[in-house]
């Protein structure tokens, strides 16, 4: 927290800067076509080019710096589990580690509706791991703003803790093939 504070406030005084070197250039210029009409400049000041090198080459370097830092720090989340989720044409598979169950979620008559839904447990946060076996799928909850691409081959991560209970329909959101609108996913959240 206090690392993105302190990136904020350089931002701000960067910007601050940035926004007053213009206006300072225009002020003396104004000053000096106003009183002759003439500008001269002398060419050669070694010490204000090594000002104007080196102060905004630190500055950019601490920036990046700081991007960098910010980058590399991994959320570090306690989960109470993890679930693999794979897409297949056209259904789901929940894999639960550590736990050794594993089901496939295939969509029923009724829309929207599929077999097994995926049951998690309230207030309780997971590491969902979603890839594919097939093709590019989506795993998408709009009522938890969660999406997550499934790439074959990569596998993509995301904390998840649902907060309410209740049941929550999402569909694959990319387009996956002539079943593509088949593959509902149903999240039940339940107390445990």
């Amino acid at each position: 927290m206090l690392l993105n504070l302190l990136y904020l406030e350089l931002l701000r005084y960067v910007f601050f800067i940035c926004s007053f070197i213009p206006l300072w250039v225009f002020i003396v210029l104004i000053c000096q076509v106003g009183c002759n009409g003439v500008v001269a400049l002398d060419y050669e000041n070694r010490v204000v080019e090594l000002v104007w090198t080196v102060v905004p080459t630190l500055m950019v370097s601490g920036l990046c710096f700081l991007n960098l830092q910010y980058l590399s720090n991994e959320c570090v989340v306690e989960s109470a589990g993890i679930v693999k989720v794979v897409g297949r044409q056209w259904y789901w598979n929940y894999e639960f580690c550590g736990e050794g169950m594993s089901y496939d979620s295939f969509m029923t008559d009724f829309v929207g509706g599929v077999d097994k839904p995926l049951r998690l447990g309230v207030n309780v946060p997971y590491h969902l791991l979603v890839t594919s076996s097939d093709v590019i799928h989506s795993f998408s909850l709009p009522e938890y703003n969660l999406k997550m691409d499934g790439v074959p081959g990569r596998v993509n991560q995301i904390f998840f803790c649902p907060e309410r209970l209740g049941v929550f329909v999402g569909y694959c959101s990319e387009l996956c093939g002539a079943g593509h609108a088949y593959m509902p996913i149903v999240v039940e959240v339940v107390k445990q």
